[in-house]
Order: structure tokens, then sequence, then C-alpha cells
């Protein structure tokens, strides 16, 4: 929606006029534009996001990846716009450098990086344990750490894992097997979690 503001922006500006609307006079400030550049870009980068953490076989491990690598890009794209480089806004860099104000487009990734942090701060300490790939033996609890051994000295499953996403390589070559009771137990704990969301998007 925000793209399509910055694309129609003069015929936006010429509707509103006619109009006698005042907020046409936005339209003629290139600080105001500027600053809704800056909007367009963050709001196209949370929906490269938000695309990401939709659609099937998308499991809370690939969320928090997801999640994670943006707090990454957010950090970098602070230290950048600091430095007045744009090459990741490409429409703040198109506006004029006089009319970008450089402590705003910090201010506002700091803001974003800051709700992000806040915001799954209870979600970081599961990661170790929310994973389906087979965890250290010595960080295991107890009735995992027999499996994993025989999970990581299995050097067929090792070579398959290489070249299969998780999800596969436990459905297709764990799964079956019924070598490993507990960690099938705790793979299925992960996929578990969140398993609906895709089925709940789907209907509307």
């Amino acid at each position: 929606m925000l793209s399509r503001v910055c694309d129609l922006q003069q015929e936006i500006a010429t509707f509103l006029r006619q109009k006698n609307l005042p907020s046409a006079d936005h339209f003629s400030n290139p600080q105001w534009l500027a600053r809704l550049a800056l909007l367009t870009d963050i709001t196209t980068h949370l929906n490269d996001l938000n695309v990401k953490l939709q659609g099937k076989n998308i499991l809370v491990t690939d969320l928090y990846s997801h999640i994670t690598a943006f707090e990454v890009k957010l950090r970098l794209w602070e230290a950048q716009l600091a430095a007045g480089q744009f090459m990741h806004f490409p429409r703040i860099a198109a506006c004029a450098p006089d009319d970008v104000d450089l402590n705003t487009c910090v201010g506002v990734v700091t803001s974003l990086r800051e709700e992000f942090a806040s915001h799954f701060t209870g979600v970081r300490p599961l990661a170790p344990a929310s994973s389906c790939s087979p965890p250290p033996c010595g960080r295991s609890p107890c009735p995992l750490q027999m499996e994993l051994v025989e999970l990581q000295c299995n050097d067929e499953l090792k070579a398959k894992y290489r070249t299969a996403s998780p999800l596969s390589f436990f459905r297709d070559l764990v799964l079956p097997s019924n070598k490993f009771p507990n960690y099938t137990e705790h793979v299925k704990r992960i996929v578990a979690m969140f398993g609906s969301s895709y089925c709940c998007a789907q209907l509307f």
C-alpha cells in the first residue's frame, strides 16, 4: 500500500488539491516525502519477512531463524544508515541528501530492533531445545543421549542429513526406523509448535 502511495504521489497530491484538503501540502514537502520513503522501505522489509513466516511445512525453528536473521539485518541497517549508506533503502536513496534526516532513519530502525528484541525475549532460551537437528549429546536430556550417539555415529544418516531438510530427514528416515523413540518424541514436540497456523491461514 505504501509503495503505491509513493508511486502515485503526484496523482494523490493533485486529487487532494482538487478537494481542497490541507494534507495535499505534505506532498510538496520534501522532508515529509523522505520520511514517507523511509516508512515505505521499512514496510517492504517487514512484508518480506512476513512472507517468509508463512507457508506449508514451516517449522518453529524456521520461524526463529528468519526472526534472528532479520534482527541481524536491523543491526546492519542501523550502522549503514548512521553512515549515510542507503543501499538497502532504495526509496530513501532516491531522495535528495539534504531532505533525509539520518537521526530519524537510525531512530526508526533502532526502535524496531528494540521492539523485536523485547518481543521475542521469552523465545530465546528455548531455541537450543527447539531444533529438529540432533543436539550435542552432553547438553541433551538423559533419555536422548544414547539415541543421539547412535544417530551421530551413523554415517549413512549423517550423509542423508546433509542433503535433506530436517523435516524430511525425520519423516523419511528416522521415523520409519522405529529405532529412536525418544528423539522421535522430541521432534514431534517441535513439529507440533504452531503447526495449525498454516491451516488457519488457508481459511481466510
